[in-house]
Order: C-alpha cells, then structure tokens, then sequence
C-alpha cells in the first residue's frame, strides 16, 4: 500500500468568514488541501494548495493535527495534515488545476465555521466509497484517538482558546 501526504486548512478570512471547496462531480464540500509534491514541506504545500483553490495567500496559524485513511480501493494509505491559516492580502480567482476544473470544483465563503461545519457535514453524498472515507477519517490528536472529519472544530477551538 502505498503512503499519500497531503495537506488539509481551514482558511479563515480577516472577519472570520470559511473557505470551502464544492466539488460537483462528487457532490461533496471540502477544506482547501491536496497532495504534498515531491520535495515539498507541509506548511509550503498547505499555502500552495489554498492558494491553488481559494485563490488566496495565507499564512499558518497552527498546526491542526494528523489523519491517517487506509484506502484499500485505491491501494493507498492517505497522511493529511491539519493546519490554520488566516487569509494574506486579497482574495483573487482560485487556480484549479486541470483534474479540480474536471471534477467541478468551486470556492465558497461561508460567514462563520459553524456554517461551514454544517454545510460539509449536512451536503455530502459522496458516490465513491473510498472519497468518502477520506471526509470521516480517524484524526490523532495529542492526547487521544478521534472520529472526526471536521478540521473545523479544532481550528474553532482553537480560534476560541489562543
């Protein structure tokens, strides 16, 4: 089986409105994120990717946590990272890359996490089983093992507490 890195952020903008990602094809919200490229550190591929598909600079807050999804369909193991990351500048056009604008992927700005959190959790009716793993991934977090596909909620924790 092979190992996929990849990145996950929770984009906030500077009046605290939520980056997401509706990919159409699929029918199913995300967080900004993809995979890490070879020779690539995590913060540079997170900042890379946001930019990609929020067609905004960023700069990371915190670091979120660490999922890892066995994808037996796919013959793979996917490694995502969690990451923080506040909005630098202005917005501009996301730059999908070719395979995203295939799939139908769109930005959004929702006003708060708790509506970004509803959205992704209430509107996925992923079609591919192994898609779907990849939004309820099991997150290891400093102390325990959690079920949760929601970045959010610890960036909202986070948000509320630093």
């Amino acid at each position: 089986m092979q190992d996929r890195h990849a990145v996950r952020v929770v984009l906030l903008d500077d009046i605290g409105q939520v980056a997401i990602i509706y990919v159409n094809k699929h029918g199913y919200y995300k967080i900004p994120g993809g995979g890490v490229e070879p020779g690539e550190d995590l913060k540079t591929a997170a900042r890379r990717e946001v930019l990609e598909e929020s067609g905004c600079n960023c700069q990371i807050v915190a670091e979120l946590g660490r999922t890892e999804t066995e994808l037996p369909d796919w013959d793979m193991r996917d490694i995502s990272y969690g990451f923080l990351a506040k909005v630098v500048g202005d917005k501009q056009v996301p730059r999908f890359e070719v395979h995203e604008q295939e799939r139908g992927f769109t930005a959004e700005w929702l006003p708060s996490l708790a509506q970004a959190i509803a959205k992704i959790e209430n509107n996925n009716s992923i079609d591919d089983a192994s898609a779907a793993a990849l939004q309820d991934p099991p997150l290891f977090g400093p102390t325990t093992p959690l079920r949760t596909n929601k970045w959010y909620t610890f960036a909202f924790l986070y948000h509320l507490f630093f």
